[in-house]
C-alpha cells in the first residue's frame, strides 16, 4: 500500500513539473487584423492638395483695359455697351497721349504774305478750310485739315499736290486727361465688337485693349 501511494505521489509531482516548467506555453491569440482601408498617415506623407483658384484671382487673370477715351461721354457710352453684354466695367482717369487724327499740312512757308498766297491758291482749287497756324518764328505752317480716316487725308494731300504744293501727313496728338475702362472678361464671356465701342462721329479710332495694370503698377 505504501508503495502504491508513493508511486501515485511521484506521478503527480512529475505531471506538475512538466506542465509548469518544461512544456512550452500556449500561443497567445492572434492580434485582430487591422480593418481594410486607408491607415493612419503622417502629415508629411500626405499628398498635398491642389490650391483652389478663387473667383477674385480668376477675374484678375482676365482683366482687360480699354482706351484711351479722351471724352468722358464716349467712356460712359462704352461702359453701357459692356453692361449690356453682362460685363461689369470700371472707369478710371489718368494722364496720357490721345491721337487726334491725320493732319495734312504745308510746312516751311517763308512768311505770312506767302502763306496767304498759298491759301488763296488752295481755295481756288476747292480747298476752302486751309488756314495759317500761329507761329513763333518767321516760317509759317498751313493746315489743310484734320481727318479721322487716312483715305480722306490722302485725298486732301492729292488736292494740294495738284496745284503744285508739297503737303505732308502727320499724326496729330495731344497730352491731357484720358479715360480707361477695366473689365473682367472670364470665358465664355467676350468683349463686344471693337467698332461698337468707338465714339460717335469717329472720335475714338485708336482704341487699345491690353491687360490691366497691377495694383502696384
Amino acid at each position: 500500500m505504501r508503495i502504491a501511494f508513493a508511486l501515485l505521489l511521484l506521478a503527480n509531482i512529475a505531471w506538475y513539473g512538466w506542465t509548469h516548467w518544461v512544456a512550452p506555453p500556449d500561443e497567445a491569440p492572434a492580434t485582430a487584423a487591422a480593418p481594410a482601408g486607408r491607415g493612419l498617415q503622417l502629415a508629411r506623407e500626405a499628398t498635398p492638395s491642389k490650391p483652389t483658384v478663387t473667383a477674385a484671382a480668376q477675374a484678375a487673370n482676365h482683366c482687360l483695359s480699354l482706351g484711351p477715351f479722351n471724352d468722358l461721354t464716349d467712356a460712359a457710352r462704352a461702359s453701357t455697351l459692356l453692361r449690356e453684354n453682362e460685363l461689369e466695367p470700371r472707369q478710371r482717369a489718368g494722364e496720357g497721349v490721345v491721337w487726334k487724327g491725320y493732319w495734312v499740312t504745308i510746312e516751311g512757308v517763308p512768311d505770312r504774305a506767302a502763306a496767304n498766297a498759298v491759301i488763296e491758291r488752295l481755295r481756288r482749287a476747292g480747298v476752302a478750310d486751309a488756314y495759317a497756324m500761329p507761329a513763333d518764328g518767321k516760317e509759317v505752317t498751313i493746315s489743310l485739315g484734320l481727318f479721322s480716316e487716312r483715305q480722306r487725308a490722302l485725298r486732301r494731300l492729292d488736292d494740294a499736290k495738284a496745284v503744285g504744293l508739297a503737303p505732308r501727313i502727320v499724326d496729330r496728338e495731344r497730352t491731357g486727361t484720358v479715360y480707361w475702362i477695366d473689365v473682367d472678361v472670364v470665358p465664355p464671356a467676350e468683349l463686344p465688337d471693337a467698332a461698337r465701342l468707338q465714339g460717335e462721329g469717329g472720335r475714338i479710332l485708336r482704341l487699345e485693349v491690353k491687360p490691366c495694370e497691377s495694383p502696384g503698377g
